[in-house]
């Protein structure tokens, strides 16, 4: 439904002849003589009402200064969007339609019905010393921005209001309005324009335009397209965002120092020049649990796998069999379910490791090899590698002290004594399986036994003579921690005396912090799992 004002466009005097006395013809009358005959109603129902504020004048509409009543509802703007009947007490109103502020027309969608269409404009201001712009560039006064948090208001003037959110990436992408922010500065800039093909119907009317300039114009896949403007009123620009705070923490809690983290308590993971694992993690149920049997599963060159129940229970590494090459699991010839659900599932992780060559802002990395498997995203992840290097168990600080004082040092105490053990003919044997981070004493008792006791492990059980090998048992991996030839003791050795060393693990001092942020608990467990990867030397 539209309301226009008639206007008189011009009158005109003319005289036509309909018919000559002295012409003879025919006329043919078409009647009807019963009322009612071929008669019909119909009922169309509008969808908008439409109107012009500013008929007459060509001036801009400023923002929030409309005000108007249409029969029993007072419509008024705010920023392009038009709301009826506006309570007082709290400021709330039903947004009714827009209004476009270069031309003043008004489009309304929401009315009360069967009310009359008298229209009566309460207020209404314009100006022409405020040029529209189709650029917006701000910076935010408090920084970082969290994403997806920016919302920028603007009323256009051919348009109504455009209401604008960014993605995670911090972008704006709409068919008007085309922006970018950057999060750690705050940084906002905002373009307004509407890509258009210049075709032979519309080139006339993008020309005449005052803007238009030939070099606006730009090829795309053989076409020829220009950014037409969309205007809109500088004073109307209205944003919210959400900005992180931190708060230092105290490195008694911490359990390091914080001094060298950043503000927000993140660091790069990702650097030029190092290591980057690309992981994925499946997992695939067994059609059966029949002992013996081989089943292949959906990948191969697999880097892990292991077997459980339908319960999540774990099924002892001694019943099956893994071929990480082939992507083979084979039950032993003795399984049984026994306690176990059926069915089994088999998890896995196929990886690929390689040297980062490049990293971007948002998160594009780019690695020096091609991947040798397909990841789909909803079950890959990308992490970077701690590089520990080559680890190989030994012993070190090797001496002999006149008696034991319980007292844990690296440096010999007391006098000088005559006894030794020749460990440059025999040396201390240790293994990457047994060996641990211990420091060990072994104290005589008399002239050819001793006991061993280390720091932490304490005193072993097994004693030991220097007329046999040494050899305690790990009780973990079932090797010797180290081995003590017989051929390196020498004589003199007394009740009292000590033979100290040190062995060193084949392992990597590693800090695992988990950072968990304030929230309500969602489960009532969690977990997560640890991960080494290691270099091997096949057997052929």
């Amino acid at each position: 439904m539209s309301f226009y004002s008639p206007q008189t466009s011009r009158i005109e005097e003319g005289a036509d002849v309909i018919l000559k006395a002295h012409q003879a013809t025919d006329i043919s009358v078409k009647y009807r003589d019963v009322s009612g005959l071929n008669s019909g109603s119909k009922i169309v129902t509008g969808d908008k009402l439409r109107l012009d504020l500013s008929s007459g004048f060509d001036e801009q509409i400023l923002t929030g200064s409309a005000r108007f009543k249409l029969g029993s509802d007072t419509f008024l703007d705010r920023t392009g969007t038009l709301y009826r009947n506006v309570d007082p007490s709290n400021n709330s109103g039903i947004a009714s339609g827009v209004i476009q502020y270069g031309n003043g027309k008004v489009e309304i969608d929401s009315w009360t019905p069967s009310a009359d269409n008298t229209i009566s404009l309460q207020s209404l201001t314009t100006t022409t010393d405020l040029p529209p712009i189709n650029k917006v560039s701000f910076r935010t006064p408090i920084i970082p921005i969290r994403p997806q948090s920016l919302t920028v208001v603007v009323a256009s003037l051919d348009f109504g209001q455009l209401t604008l959110t960014t993605d995670e990436n911090g972008i704006i992408e709409t068919s008007r309005a085309h922006c970018s922010i950057n999060h750690d500065t705050g940084f906002v800039n905002i373009y307004f324009y509407t890509k258009t093909e210049i075709t032979s119907a519309n080139r006339a009317a993008i020309e005449a335009n005052a803007w238009y300039d030939i070099l606006l114009e730009y090829e795309e896949l053989g076409k020829t397209y220009i950014n037409v403007p969309v205007w809109v009123d500088a004073s109307s620009v209205r944003y919210n965002a959400v900005a992180y705070t931190y708060i230092p923490l105290d490195s008694e809690i911490l359990g390091l120092s914080a001094t060298r983290l950043p503000l927000d308590g993140r660091v790069p993971i990702f650097r030029v020049g190092g290591i980057g694992i690309v992981s994925s993690s499946k997992s695939q149920a067994l059609p059966s649990a029949i002992a013996g049997t081989t089943y292949n599963l959906n990948d191969q060159r697999i880097s892990w796998a292991e077997l459980e129940d339908a319960n999540g229970t774990k099924v002892p590494f001694d019943l099956y069999v893994v071929d990480y090459d082939y992507g083979r699991v084979t039950l032993g010839g003795d399984f049984t379910l026994g306690n176990l659900v059926a069915p089994l599932t088999v998890k896995y992780r196929y990886q690929d490791m390689g040297l980062i060559r490049d990293v971007q802002i948002n998160g594009q990395l780019t690695f020096t090899k091609p991947l040798t498997h397909n990841y789909d995203a909803v079950d890959t992840i990308v992490g970077s590698a701690l590089v520990i290097g080559d680890m190989q168990a030994r012993y070190t600080r090797k001496f002999v002290q006149q008696s034991w004082s319980n007292i844990w040092s690296d440096a010999a105490a007391g006098g000088a004594i005559s006894a030794n053990y020749n460990d440059a003919l025999y040396p201390i044997q240790v293994t990457n399986n047994g060996a641990i981070q211990e420091r060990w004493a072994i104290v005589f008792t008399d002239a050819t036994n001793f006991k061993c006791v280390g720091e932490y492990t304490g005193e072993l059980a097994l004693r030991g003579t220097i007329n046999t090998d040494y050899a305690p048992i790990n009780p973990v991996t079932g090797v010797p921690y180290f081995t003590v030839k017989k051929e390196g003791w020498g004589s003199g050795w007394a009740n009292g005396n000590v033979l100290r060393h040190n062995t060193v693990a084949a392992n990597f001092p590693v800090w695992v912090i988990r950072t968990v942020k304030q929230s309500e608990p969602t489960v009532l467990s969690d977990q997560f799992q640890i991960m080494l990867r290691g270099d091997i030397d096949r057997v052929l």
